[in-house]
């Protein structure tokens, strides 16, 4: 039953850093990158390079928890199943 929280922890951690990190990829190849919000900016690197790379460095930060979760799940994970195997053999 725990392993299972681990797992879905790792998926939702992954699914947290993957969203924020697809957009970055995107950005840094194109140079436009879309602010967030309800009438999101397109923000080019040519006319404010200043603002583009602050909302670059904005959308790498906001992806480090979801780093911390999806790694926290997977040493969940694996402490869970070692103890499955220890208790299993002893």
């Amino acid at each position: 039953m725990w392993t299972l929280a681990g797992i879905g922890a790792f998926i939702g951690g992954l699914f947290l850093m993957l969203r924020e990190l697809l957009p970055l990829l995107k950005a840094r190849q194109t140079g436009v990158i879309r602010s967030k919000g309800h009438a999101g900016r397109r923000i080019e690197r040519a006319v404010d390079p200043e603002r583009f790379e602050g909302l670059c460095r904005a959308r790498l930060k906001a992806a480090g928890a979801g780093g911390l979760l999806a790694v926290g799940g997977l040493v969940w994970t694996i402490m869970q199943v070692v103890g499955i195997a220890m208790a299993s053999a002893g």
